[in-house]
């Protein structure tokens, strides 16, 4: 507070001296307020509260001793310094009992003496003015900081340099169940107790180490027990506090408990699958890793592995939905878990694919009889929402050999012996031999020849001409793709269509397919004078992951080719997909008036009960029904059912396969118009094909 601040009430019954003690006040930058009688300065000392007091002794109406009880009772009292004329010093002398800050003689000259007595006085009551307002403060701060305190969610405790407890917040009481237990005094060492850290925890204390001291502002995970014994997760910081006029340090604790559920949750996701609560692949893969490291230790123990895959689950999720497939999935995994051993692990490593990690045998017939267990498992129905599945599996065993490391080839072993189970028949197993490993570097190179080659002259169309054998002439062709590898072999069909299909390359060689028949078609218009139709093969995932609609238009554009020189052949389990709401575009393309038709009809899921629904016009009758015509009566019966069925939905009917003149005379005798076999053409390059449209077939009678 500075001195102009400062309100000086001067009392005394002589003007003359009241005036010159006010200019002495005033040459301090103080502000006078001066009275003569005792009544007038209580009056206004009611209304205000002067900084000092120069009080006479005597007053006309009172002394002072009575002004100073009247001001105090009335609450309000101010420093005062009393003067006193000669003669009256004892009086003074009492007066400076009750708390006066000096008194002075008014004598000859004591205005002279005044003003140091003056700043004297000032300068103590600014000094216990702020002495004051730093008390105030530091007891706000205080409250406000216990408030802090109490507030915290953290448990917060203060302990000093001999370990003992000086303050505790209510969170920490809380979280620690204490109730109303006074703590204060007792060992810091109570909220770290065993089994919480096991003497590890960097408590701070007279004697700390460089380490712990190092480690101060450190948070330390650690088991806390409360007082009931219960125990929970928690995360202690511990830090000096600064400043303080004794050497104390800060425990503050916090409740990790639900971040340690989290997080142990998180890893047990990160390791286990979600819908069955079986360990993933990541999972499966380091216990094989951990298997492996332990028989390096003993040569005569080894780790098999059984890649387990449920044949045919697609159909499944796309007939029934993902919600019937999950279903399934539940089912299968509660199988299996009751084949296996406690020793062993089984996980989900992908939508419907198993492996199950038999670790320390020596003995392959383990192995095997796992196999078989997990077979049969597998063999009775399982029933979801009405309908009565079949669960078949394939199945692949690979078994460590000598100084094998890496769990992730042994687990591609297993899944390379899976797939040639699935080649050999499927619902059985094979073990993994070294030849499926070259199989599998074989086709590695033959998908990256086949990403070089598309778009490329390698890939060509040859035709196989459809007979109109009603009339002894063509009908049209059906353009199927062969791959010509420069300086190589013809690569066949059966190796590289499989392959295209499975990397999704099939969509990209299916436009090229497409726009060479297309143009080929264009050509001979423009050369011969004749149009004909073409039939193209369009897979399942063409039709979900191209845009075929947009494929189609523009390959007819390009060529200024009429919609109806084109067909387009695709499988049943295309038009599964067409049932359930998904292929959409069938029917724009239908409406463009290209021609479309089922090939391999009566190998999959084929019922003419679905057809009318379906926008075709041609069913293609499979080759497997043909072999055994006309000696076969089961094929017979099949072919003839077929034909006659097809001819009442006025539904067009190819029959492919036809290689034998016998053959040709059934279907003939059965009303059969349409066929497609080696017993007319084998599928041949343009420039063979193109003959075949000026010269009539030849058609046994």
């Amino acid at each position: 507070m500075e001195m102009d601040e400062f309100t000086v009430l001067i009392l005394d019954d002589d003007p003359g001296v009241s005036r010159l003690m006010g200019n002495a006040v005033r040459d301090l930058a103080c502000k006078p307020v001066a009275f003569e009688r005792g009544a007038e300065a209580l009056q206004w000392a009611s209304q205000h509260r002067p900084d000092l007091l120069l009080l006479d002794n005597v007053l006309p109406d009172m002394n002072a001793a009575v002004f100073l009880d009247k001001l105090d009772r009335a609450g309000r009292m101010s420093p005062f310094i009393i003067t006193t004329g000669q003669g009256s010093e004892a009086v003074a002398v009492d007066l400076m009992k009750r708390g006066a800050l000096d008194y002075v003689v008014k004598d000859s000259d004591f205005l002279e003496r005044l003003p140091s007595l003056l700043q004297r006085a000032l300068a103590l009551i600014g000094a216990q003015r702020r002495v004051q307002d730093m008390e105030k403060a530091l007891a706000q701060y205080r409250v406000e900081t216990r408030a802090i305190l109490e507030a915290a969610a953290d448990g917060i405790a203060t302990f000093d340099v001999g370990g003992q407890i000086v303050t505790l917040n209510s969170s920490i009481r809380d979280m620690y169940a204490f109730g109303a237990e006074n703590l204060v005094g007792q060992p810091i060492a109570r909220l770290f107790a065993p089994p919480s850290h096991g003497g590890t925890l960097p408590v701070p204390g007279r004697h700390s180490s460089k380490e712990v001291k190092r480690q101060l502002r450190a948070p330390h995970e650690f088991v806390a027990v409360r007082a009931n014994g219960t125990q929970f997760d928690a995360e202690v910081t511990f830090s000096e506090i600064d400043g303080s006029n004794q050497r104390l340090f800060l425990a503050i604790v916090r409740d990790i408990s639900e971040k340690k559920r989290v997080q142990r949750q998180m890893l047990h996701d990160a390791f286990h699958d979600k819908l069955t609560g079986l360990p993933n692949r990541a999972h499966i893969v380091n216990q094989i890793a951990r298997a492996l490291s332990q028989n390096l230790d003993d040569p005569a123990a080894y780790c098999a592995v059984l890649f387990i895959d449920l044949d045919r689950f697609k159909v499944v999720n796309d007939s029934l939905g993902h919600a019937a497939g999950d279903l399934m999935l539940l089912e299968v995994a509660r199988r299996l878990s009751h084949v296996i051993k406690p020793e062993h692990v089984l996980a989900r490593i992908n939508s419907d694919e198993f492996a199950i990690v038999i670790r320390w045998t020596s003995d392959l017939a383990e192995a095997t009889h796992m196999a078989q267990a997990v077979l049969g498992a597998l063999l009775a129905d399982i029933s979801v929402r009405g309908a009565s599945l079949k669960a078949n599996a394939s199945i692949g065993i690979a078994i460590s050999q000598k100084g094998d490391t890496d769990a992730e080839d042994l687990l591609r072993r297993a899944d390379l012996a899976m797939n040639r189970a699935k080649q050999n028949g499927r619902g059985r197993y094979e073990l993994f031999q070294a030849e499926m490993h070259s199989r599998t570097t074989l086709m590695m190179r033959l998908e990256i020849e086949m990403r070089r080659a598309i778009g490329t002259d390698e890939f060509v169309n040859y035709y196989q001409p459809v007979v109109d054998i009603s009339k002894g002439k063509l009908a049209g062709f059906e353009a199927l793709v062969r791959w010509k590898q420069p300086g190589k072999r013809m690569v066949p069909p059966s190796e590289f269509i499989p392959l295209a299909e499975e990397t999704g390359l099939i969509c990209a060689l299916g436009r090229q397919v497409l726009h060479n028949a297309c143009r080929q078609v264009r050509q001979w218009r423009d050369k011969l004078g004749v149009t004909t139709a073409v039939s193209v093969n369009l897979s399942a995932r063409q039709l979900r992951t191209d845009d075929v609609v947009k494929v189609v238009s523009e390959a007819l554009r390009d060529h200024d080719l009429p919609p109806k020189c084109l067909r387009l052949e695709l499988t049943e389990s295309a038009f599964i997909d067409y049932n359930r709401g998904d292929l959409s575009a069938l029917d724009e393309i239908k409406r463009m008036g290209v021609g479309m038709s089922i090939d391999d009809f009566g190998t999959g899921y084929s019922s003419f009960g679905y057809l009318g629904k379906l926008p075709i016009e041609t069913i293609k009758m499979d080759r497997s029904f043909i072999q055994g015509l006309p000696e076969s009566s089961d094929h017979v019966a099949i072919t003839s059912a077929i034909l006659a069925m097809a001819k009442a939905m006025n539904i067009n009917v190819v029959v492919e396969g036809v290689e034998r003149e016998n053959q040709l005379k059934f279907l003939l005798g059965q009303g059969c118009r349409w066929v497609q076999g080696y017993l007319f053409s084998p599928p041949v390059p343009a420039e063979q094909a193109e003959a075949m449209l000026t010269q009539p077939f030849s058609v046994p009678a």
